[in-house]
């Protein structure tokens, strides 16, 4: 017989970690509802003889402040319910708090950090073949103080706090609870720990009587059984943005050279075209990333998709075609005067991701797979395209997303020194194909691009104030402290303006010389006229955020930083990697992009952690997160995309509170000094790539970056760093400027 499990989330970033832990016990299922599904705990009784067992998440918060914070969790120990129950964290803190126990905030705060586990009790069921210790990750700020009677501590660990109460269970219930998080990578028996709390409630069920009286004779209605846990799991929405699309194959032009393996090749080509371009390049090439570059040649029938959350619209119309104006477009956007030459929709965001996919199943293709680009969407995808995000008050308009259907390209694998023309529609321009043989001809030969800037264009940099700097600091921790959050990373926002226009291709020249990178991308938006774009991102990042093919994916979140200076050794750089800090910064993120892929598809790994790589200007603490079994699931790179946007290592965790908290409070005045920008962070944090018609895609995080909104007359930088309650002022004011010179200092 099926085990049955409901677990209460708490919009914690680490849920679906622990859901998966469960639902690996064998013969086991998982319902998953929010902590705010229902208004009190009591309207879900009716439900609870389909369960053999609750665990309640971890989270924000704090249960003293009832359900406020914690929802139905208050209510559920209240009720004081006949029905086993495991709270992880935040659900062991409400439980004891329930019982009459003080919810304290820990004198030096524990996030992403390992210790050693105690087991005072090892006669306890819940450590049943434990040993007397071990290791185990912890992420909270507050604990179980002041002990009552009820109260049976299985579990401790010990630090600067003295002994921290680590597990517990109420005496004479099946309610259970640990303050540590079985489900991090890092921890050790997890799934020892869950298989011995459903032995425990399977033993409770038959010995209470409530397996004989409430849950078997709902088994035995199936079609009763089942709707109750259809009415359940519909109270979070899972359905994936469009159905997949079977994939035939189609007559393709696709030709084949061979061309030396450096990644200046792919330079010299782009100098060679006179027609309009993008690029996505490796100009710094990395082991098992960092190897293809990738040149799109849009034309007159490409369609582009612009999407802007603030008026929850998109606009869809072919590249600069030729009865389209910038005038006549805003018109249709704003909706005072229409055109047949521009598609407008009303929707939201998340419609927005079910026109790419209806869009992209239409033009699918079998051909190449190996290939990881022959034709598909490219572009940018905002920052504020991601969950939790909006335009919370009224701005300039700008695009938050803008993709073209690219159907000619050049894709260059560095990695084996092939060339590759491709043509979606068998009509390869000539004109590209002779800029690239006089490229191939001209050797490895690199680029003579000048390290600086035309020496008559002044720049006037308007930076953040440390000031304002200090107070978003300081804000940071005090949500750190009391609960709220486990790591925030905080950005800043610098604009420059050139005393004349530069072109960006010149600006990228040189910022390629100075800093080139695995993932350096030229994107400038010209799609309505030849003369003005209305968005434009000149980026030299080294993290890629994810790419799949249609069988897996992979994540590779970078955090933790260290500015390179004479002298300074990758074991040196890995030294300082290393420390609770650095570790604990790439812990969380490490762990909630786990969480994320976890709650899409059942068979997640990170096999490579904590890898210390050398960049241009800085050593990063990188790790691989991958899934697999995207092929036989229902979810695609759309889906992943749209529940896992915006970038965890971009915003720290847990996601949900995390990026509410920077938008409309911490950010909001940090970027005081630019009054258009406040909480937003447009293109920075967001990320670009590619979305390839056989289902292929490769995306990097545009951080290390530059971007203009207004055809190039002003660009703005962004720069942060994740804060935990092991940083510094000083330190985290070094590490966002450290940042910003690598784009910063071309203007310089």
């Amino acid at each position: 017989m099926v085990v049955h499990v409901l677990f209460i989330d708490s919009y914690d970033s680490f849920t679906y970690n622990v859901v998966q832990l469960i639902k690996d016990q064998d013969g086991v299922a998982v319902t998953t509802i929010h902590n705010d599904s229902f208004a009190d705990f009591s309207q879900l009784e009716g439900y609870l003889s389909a369960f053999d067992a609750i665990v309640v998440g971890p989270g924000p918060g704090n249960p003293a402040n009832g359900s406020a914070d914690i929802g139905i969790i208050e209510s559920l120990f209240k009720l004081e319910v006949a029905v086993p129950v495991l709270g992880i964290c935040l659900g062991m803190q409400a439980m004891c708090y329930a019982r009459g126990c003080k919810i304290e905030q820990l004198q030096t705060i524990k996030h992403g950090q390992i210790y050693r586990m105690d087991v005072a009790d090892r006669t306890n069921e819940l450590f049943s073949a434990f040993p007397e210790s071990f290791s185990s990750v912890r992420y909270h700020s507050l604990h179980v103080a002041d002990l009552v009677e009820d109260i049976l501590p299985l579990a401790y660990t010990k630090d600067e706090n003295g002994d921290v109460l680590m597990a517990a269970q109420i005496r004479g219930l099946p309610w259970y609870g640990v303050q540590y998080h079985p489900e991090s990578c890092c921890s050790e028996l997890g799934p020892q720990l869950i298989s011995n709390f459903l032995r425990i409630a399977a033993r409770y069920n038959e010995s209470s009587g409530r397996m004989a009286k409430e849950i078997r004779p709902l088994r035995e209605d199936m079609d009763r059984l089942n709707r109750i846990l259809l009415e359940l799991d519909q109270c979070i929405d899972k359905k994936p943005t469009c159905e997949k699309a079977a994939s035939c194959e189609k007559a393709i032009q696709l030709e084949t050279y061979d061309v030396p393996k450096d990644p200046s090749l792919v330079l010299n080509v782009c100098d060679n075209l006179t027609d309009p371009f993008f690029l996505m390049a490796s100009s710094s090439l990395k082991p098992k990333c960092g190897s293809v570059s990738i040149i799109a040649l849009p034309d007159e029938n490409s369609t582009v998709f612009t999407h802007y959350v603030q008026l929850n619209k998109t606009t869809i119309h072919r590249w600069r075609e030729s009865s389209l104006t910038p005038e006549s477009y805003s018109a249709a956007v704003h909706g005072t005067t229409s055109s047949p030459y521009v598609q407008v929709l009303s929707e939201d965001k998340q419609r927005f991701w079910a026109t790419l996919g209806e869009f992209m199943n239409s033009k699918s293709i079998s051909n190449y797979p190996e290939l990881p680009f022959i034709g598909g969407l490219v572009g940018i995808l905002g920052y504020e395209l991601g969950q939790f995000l909006d335009h919370y008050y009224e701005k300039a308009l700008q695009p938050d997303a803008k993709l073209v259907y690219i159907e000619n390209s050049i894709l260059i694998d560095h990695a084996t020194g092939k060339l590759h023309l491709i043509s979606l529609k068998n009509d390869f321009p000539q004109s590209v194909r002779e800029a690239v043989t006089a490229a191939v001809n001209k050797g490895s030969e690199a680029p003579n691009w000048p390290v600086r800037l035309p020496e008559d264009v002044s720049f006037d940099i308007n930076f953040p104030s440390k000031d304002a700097y200090a107070t978003a600091f300081e804000k940071t921790q005090k949500y750190l402290h009391e609960g709220t959050s486990y790591e925030i990373c905080i950005t800043t926002q610098t604009e420059i303006t050139p005393s004349r226009r530069v072109t960006p291709w010149r600006l990228f020249q040189t910022l390629v010389r100075r800093n080139p990178s695995p993932f350096s991308s030229f994107f400038e938006f010209s799609d309505i006229t030849a003369d003005y774009s209305d968005i434009c991102l000149i980026s030299t990042s080294p993290e890629r955020y994810i790419k799949w093919t249609p069988d897996a994916c992979e994540l590779r979140p970078i955090k933790g930083t260290v500015k390179k200076v004479p002298g300074l050794t990758q074991d040196d750089a890995r030294a300082i990697l290393t420390t609770p800090k650095e570790f604990g910064e790439n812990l969380m993120i490490l762990d909630l992009i786990r969480n994320d892929l976890f709650e899409l598809f059942p068979h997640v790994t990170a096999e490579d952690i904590m890898l210390v790589e050398e960049y241009e200007t800085v050593f990063q603490l990188v790790s691989v997160v991958e899934a697999h079994g995207i092929r036989a699931s229902p979810y695609g790179g759309l889906d992943i995309l749209k529940h896992t946007l915006p970038p965890g290592s971009m915003t720290g965790a847990p996601k949900k509170i995390t990026v509410e908290l920077l938008q409309r409070d911490i950010e909001d005045t940090l970027n005081e000094h630019l009054p258009s920008v406040r909480g937003t962070r447009g293109v920075y944090s967001g990320i670009t790539g590619y979305l390839s018609v056989n289902g292929n895609a490769d995306w990097s995080v545009n951080i290390r970056c530059m971007y203009s909104y207004d055809n190039a007359s002003t660009w703005r930088i962004g720069a942060g760093g994740a804060v935990t309650v092991l940083s510094t002022l000083d330190g985290e004011w070094e590490e966002m400027h450290t940042k910003l010179e690598s784009a910063l200092q071309i203007f310089q």
